[in-house]
């Protein structure tokens, strides 16, 4: 009879059945399940369950089978043991993988920056968890991401949603790309009539996004992400490097011109600091009075507020569209934006004069042809 000693093998990897090792004992002996059971007392069916692993050994079925096989009971406790033990862990690193991939899942959209290239595509988790580190700049999964700045929404609240932080993160991934000299705030003042100008050339969104990088001001347009609102942003990567960021939410020329006036009225107010802001639903009146003090600098510099009512007063009811275009044209500035500034003041309404507001997307790719 062939002999052993199990006690001192070591255990694979791969959690074994205490089962398997009876399983041999029985076949080095030439004994049947059935010669088993008569030999133990124990009932056929429970000794067939314990070698499939559906039951497990108790300490009782442990001294019978070392009674019968020359071992110890405590080898075939251990051998339980281990096996249980072995389980536990396997499920326990399924269930730290999850955690970690949650946790993952939980700092970006994933399927949505694989789906525009922000991050590289990839089944695994360690790949994975490199991506998304790489591109929050983080050092590990427990901390939390941080952007250029703390930026603020209209209702003054932190930015908190990861889609919100990716799209930040990316324009100042795009922003840091950007060659611009340092910012005069200066000269950003007296730039503002010559940038407000530009808005009536074809040309006009990509001749300001270079004028006003001339001024050390960097603009990134970078798509919202689904499930924002997001209009722009400003912010600044050190002292001396103001940031604008565009969505194009609403591709409209009218909005572009008032979300960059927007966007420049932070940027002129605000601190060269860390300080940020985050700017949502930018066609509805904000509750925040810094939101509303810089929602009246855009308006004002694309249209004096004397004007418009001079305007609308001489044509109200019947706003013409050759009135319109000739309001514009007097004024220098796409007709676009008088029709949205009418619209929003709720003086005609958003039906009307759509034929002239302009997409931005094209405006911007017509500068490439």
């Amino acid at each position: 009879m062939r002999t052993r000693n199990r006690e001192n093998e070591i255990r694979p990897f791969r959690p074994v059945l205490p089962g398997e090792i009876l399983k041999d004992e029985l076949e080095a002996r030439g004994w049947t399940q059935g010669d088993f059971a008569d030999i133990t007392g124990k009932p056929l069916q429970a000794v067939n369950e314990i070698i499939s692993g559906k039951k497990a050994i108790t300490p009782e079925t442990a001294v019978l089978f070392s009674d019968a096989l020359g071992t110890s009971a405590e080898f075939w406790l251990n051998l339980e043991s281990a096996y249980r033990l072995d389980l536990v862990r396997q499920k326990t690193n399924v269930a730290s993988a999850v955690s970690r991939k949650a946790r993952i899942y939980s700092l970006a959209p994933l399927k949505e920056l694989i789906k525009r290239g922000w991050i590289k595509a990839t089944d695994e988790i360690d790949e994975l968890e490199k991506e998304v580190l790489k591109f929050l700049q983080l050092p590990d999964l427990e901390h939390p991401p941080a952007v250029a700045a703390r930026f603020r929404t209209s209702n003054a609240g932190l930015i908190n949603s990861p889609s919100l932080i990716a799209w930040v993160r990316k324009v100042e991934i795009e922003a840091q790309k950007i060659s611009c000299p340092p910012f005069d705030r200066s000269k950003l003042r007296k730039a503002l009539p010559g940038l407000r100008v530009l808005s009536a050339m074809k040309n006009g969104p990509r001749l300001a996004i270079q004028n006003l990088c001339e001024l050390g001001v960097r603009v990134v347009i970078i798509p919202h992400l689904p499930q924002t609102r997001v209009d722009g942003a400003a912010f600044w990567l050190d002292s001396g490097s103001p940031v604008i960021a565009l969505s194009l939410r609403l591709d409209r020329i009218d909005n572009f011109w008032f979300t960059l006036m927007h966007e420049i009225g932070h940027i002129l107010e605000g601190p060269s600091s860390r300080k940020g802001y985050l700017d949502s639903n930018i066609e509805k009146e904000p509750e925040a009075e810094e939101e509303k003090k810089v929602n009246d600098f855009a308006r004002d510099q694309l249209i004096p507020e004397k004007a418009l009512r001079d305007f609308v007063g001489s044509n109200k009811p019947y706003f013409s569209r050759p009135r319109v275009l000739a309001f514009a044209g007097g004024l220098g500035i796409h007709p676009a934006v008088v029709v949205g500034r009418l619209q929003y003041e709720n003086e005609i309404p958003y039906t009307h004069f759509r034929n002239i507001l302009e997409k931005t997307s094209a405006a911007l790719n017509r500068d490439n042809q």
